[in-house]
């Protein structure tokens, strides 16, 4: 009787101890994969499963399914305080440099560009930092997927989130009479047309980039760490962001925005669908705020 073959498997290597193989990683995909591979469901995933939790991002799902080295991401509740109080700040920064431009037209017009874009160093800042220096990085940690079927299902949920916005918007002015966003009366005081298409694209891509990834991504994230409902989970980051616009008179439009936008995180296990869907909702009004203007 010959001994046993304990040699492995071509393109394997042994284990400790030569006992079973370990696979090899398997790379990270890239471009727009039409869809990531099948997961199995949490119950039947192994020791690592612990990583997991209910919405965890498709992206850490992935990373543990191929078995690639990931860790039980170190950021948390305490980061979105951070994240809030660097965005605070940054707005007192913003509101200094603007008051010293003066009040001539280009120094108004520079001074709105600045007091919307200079808070995103800590409304989106901090949420990349600490993914990179307590996770596994914004793409893992946020998912943030490179797939053409997010895109889609993105502007999917951004129409719906226009129709309901539309209807909400409606409901209030009965209410209250005719109201603006803030956005829509600063513009006024942009008055050179670079200065007006900088705005647009502030207001449509920047701000849908920085306020997802503190929202959907870094505080989403933190509240499905914990394990809370998806549908609490959802509702907070929702009443967060409205809250977080310091309009009033917008809370119950910017609470069904927000709403439809933790769904899209949800539904699709994607930061990159929410980010899709919140620009489709934000650029048609920054169209008409370049044409209104």
């Amino acid at each position: 009787m010959g001994a046993p073959n304990t040699s492995s498997p071509p393109g394997s290597n042994p284990g400790p101890g030569g006992d079973a193989p370990v696979q090899p990683a398997v790379p990270a995909p890239v471009g727009f994969p039409n869809d990531y591979p099948a997961f199995p469901v949490a119950g039947s995933l192994p020791a690592t499963s612990a990583l997991l939790y209910r919405g965890a991002p498709v992206t850490l799902r992935q990373a543990v399914a191929e078995g690639r080295p990931v860790i039980a991401a170190r950021w948390g509740i305490p980061d979105i305080l951070i994240t809030l109080a660097l965005w605070f700040f940054f707005q007192i920064v913003a509101s200094l440099i603007a008051l010293g431009l003066g009040d001539s037209p280009v120094g108004k017009s520079v001074g709105i560009l600045l007091l919307i874009s200079i808070p995103w160093f800590g409304l989106a800042g901090w949420p990349i930092l600490v993914a990179f220096w307590r996770g596994n990085g914004p793409v893992i940690d946020y998912g943030l997927t490179r797939r053409w079927s997010d895109l889609w299902w993105g502007i999917l949920y951004g129409v719906a989130a226009l129709v309901v916005a539309g209807l909400v918007a409606a409901g209030t002015e009965a209410i209250f009479g005719k109201f603006d966003s803030a956005a829509g009366e600063i513009a006024g005081d942009v008055k050179q047309l670079w200065a007006l298409v900088l705005f647009g694209i502030l207001v449509g891509i920047g701000a849908p980039i920085a306020e997802e990834l503190a929202f959907r991504g870094l505080l989403f994230g933190s509240l499905a760490k914990r394990g809370l409902a998806p549908w609490l989970t959802i509702g907070i980051t929702a009443l967060t962001f409205s809250l977080i616009h310091f309009e009033p008179i917008r809370i119950p439009l910017l609470l069904s925005t927000g709403i439809i936008l933790g769904l899209a995180r949800f539904h699709r296990g994607s930061t990159t669908t929410s980010i899709v869907a919140h620009m489709t909702n934000n650029l048609p009004a920054a169209v008409v705020l370049i044409l209104g203007s």
